[in-house]
């Protein structure tokens, strides 16, 4: 397998990344400073990026703290910020923190067109159109076009947890190679189970919140509200509900809420750090 290009920029490579390389490879500027928080973030998640786009992406990394001539030729761009350089030339930009999802479908349309990619696509649309066998026989496709593409495999386990599979969706997924565990969807994934697994049995919403109404400390309920806002998409509300079990009894189950949490922050941690980064604090702040 291709390995990850990251690159520290420095006046000696500068002119190799923006003319030479670039007419190979997109090329991803990242803007930073060690001063800045987002800063960090940033070039964590280009950093992921790199490895899963090894030998089609290169990300070079400006610090703007020491390469200040750089930054001046560049327009003194504010960290965090990031330039795509193609063919020699800015190709876009974006500036301030994006969301993981938001950076990795705006590095795709930079990179060349996977055949496999595409059959993905046209699964996914079958897949919301009802169409799950059609659906089924297009990622089968995919595969046999590129068997490096994992992407394919964890769109199958989604499709497997959306249809109540969960069994056969766990079962696919524990025989992923850990790249795809843990790319940005494998997590996702992974906490969409552990979720799942939280809610197995348990009563439906209205006896749920009947319970909290006559008990606001009944953690199993608790537990089960959580599950239930994650997997239907409102995960603040979750990681709140998660909170309040962790400060009720924090070894309650084996120290259910506590894993639960992680499990939280590390599936969310692509599509919103920013809220992973305030409920990490809030749970440290607990922990001591």
């Amino acid at each position: 397998m291709s390995e990850a290009m990251i690159v520290d920029i420095s006046l000696a490579n500068v002119q190799e990344m923006l003319v030479q390389n670039s007419n190979t490879h997109p090329v991803a500027l990242v803007f930073w400073s060690a001063q800045n928080e987002q800063s960090r973030l940033i070039v964590t998640i280009f950093e992921k990026l790199a490895e899963e786009f090894a030998g089609k992406l290169i990300v070079g990394k400006v610090n703007t703290d020491i390469e200040k001539e750089i930054c001046e030729k560049l327009g003194n761009p504010q960290a965090p910020f990031v330039k795509m350089i193609k063919m020699g030339d800015i190709a876009d930009e974006k500036a301030l923190l994006q969301s993981e999802e938001t950076y990795r479908t705006w590095v795709e349309g930079f990179l060349e067109n996977d055949p496999s990619e595409e059959l993905r696509m046209q699964a996914k649309a079958a897949f919301h159109n009802g169409a799950f066998d059609e659906a089924v026989e297009l990622l089968g496709e995919a595969a046999k076009i590129n068997v490096n593409n994992f992407r394919i495999h964890l769109d199958l386990v989604q499709m497997y947890l959306q249809t109540g599979h969960l069994d056969k969706g766990q079962d696919l997924f524990e025989k992923l190679p850990d790249e795809a565990k843990k790319s940005p969807q494998g997590k996702e994934l992974s906490g969409l189970m552990h979720f799942s697994e939280i809610l197995a049995g348990a009563p439906d919403i209205e006896q749920i919140q009947q319970k909290l109404a006559e008990d606001q400390n009944d953690i199993q309920a608790l537990m089960h509200l959580a599950g239930y806002l994650m997997l239907h998409g409102h995960a603040e509300k979750s990681l709140q509900a998660l909170l309040k079990a962790f400060m009720v009894d924090r070894e309650f189950n084996e120290g259910a809420a506590r894993k639960a949490l992680l499990q939280a922050f590390d599936m969310l941690g692509a599509k919103a750090p920013e809220l992973v980064t305030q409920y990490r604090r809030k749970f440290q702040s607990l922990m001591y």
